[in-house]
């Protein structure tokens, strides 16, 4: 941490003290352009929604927990220039790429009933949909601790608590709308069908299951050669929080995605949409 910046969040807590919030703008501007992933500075200024804050220009709660694996990885990458722009934008790529994505099946965010939000993290995406969903209708889940908390403290939103093994997990309700992003590309193969089993049975008569897989492109830009299943898994993530070898990075075959689901739910529609998220995760809609 920059000793100056950190000198000039300490400024600014006094700055607010003496209810000089001017002055206090000023000094995390500073101490955010000394060090930009500098998520104390960031926090103070969007929790007094001091000028240069994100929650105003956006439209959404841009408080971003210190435990959020997905904006260390912004903080990190060594192309981001602006993590903390880069992190609330992508969230907002994602609304609009599952939007395109739910098209196909009829569904709208705008219109959803109850949504779903498995494996949410600490809320890069879940900031955007509590915004567009209807009141009261989504629901998160994730296994890491404290991650659902703090999403219910600061956006308003239901949740609880997911769990290592599918077979452990309680979910609440069923819901019209069931949306797993980038956790399918994680899981080991012995889980992997479980997982989809799971999760399908949590949608409502009428709904969909939709998630995300590394597929072909994925594999072709990494360089990975998948097995005769169509699948391959190293004990690696971007995660701090799970066990490699029970989350690491996964890629499969559409046709090893499409025999998972056929075991599973042998006469919903499935639909395929290649490089759907982030212009490489492939996108899969199942029926109930």
């Amino acid at each position: 941490m920059n000793p100056h910046a950190q000198a000039l969040l300490v400024q600014a807590q006094q700055q607010l003290a003496q209810h000089d919030t001017a002055g206090a703008g000023v000094s995390l501007a500073a101490a955010l352009d000394l060090e930009p992933s500098f998520l104390a500075a960031h926090n103070l200024r969007e929790q007094h929604r001091l000028p240069g804050n994100f929650s105003d220009w956006t439209g959404v709660n841009a408080v971003i927990s210190p435990d959020d694996d997905i904006f260390r990885f912004f903080a990190a990458h060594p192309t981001s220039r602006n993590p903390l722009r880069d992190y609330l934008s992508d969230g907002w790529r994602t609304q609009s790429e599952l939007q395109r994505v739910l098209d196909v099946a009829g569904k709208s965010l705008y219109r959803c009933p109850s949504f779903l939000e498995f494996a949410s993290g600490h809320g890069r995406f879940t900031r955007h949909l509590a915004q567009v969903l209807p009141a009261g209708s989504l629901t998160v889940s994730d296994v890491v601790p404290g991650s659902v908390e703090f999403l219910c403290h600061h956006f308003g939103v239901r949740g609880f608590a997911s769990t290592a093994l599918p077979g452990a997990l309680h979910i609440p309700e069923r819901y019209d709308v069931v949306f797993v992003l980038s956790l399918f590309s994680h899981l080991p193969d012995a889980t992997w069908g479980a997982w989809l089993a799971r999760l399908h049975q949590a949608v409502a008569p009428g709904g969909v299951l939709v998630f995300s897989t590394h597929g072909e492109k994925c594999a072709r830009l990494s360089g990975v050669h998948w097995d005769a299943n169509g699948y391959a898994f190293f004990a690696s993530s971007e995660s701090n929080a799970i066990d490699g070898a029970e989350y690491g990075t996964t890629y499969t075959s559409a046709d090893y995605v499409k025999r998972a689901i056929a075991a599973v739910a042998p006469r919903a529609q499935v639909f395929h949409q290649p490089d759907a998220f982030w212009g490489n995760q492939d996108a899969f809609v199942v029926t109930a």
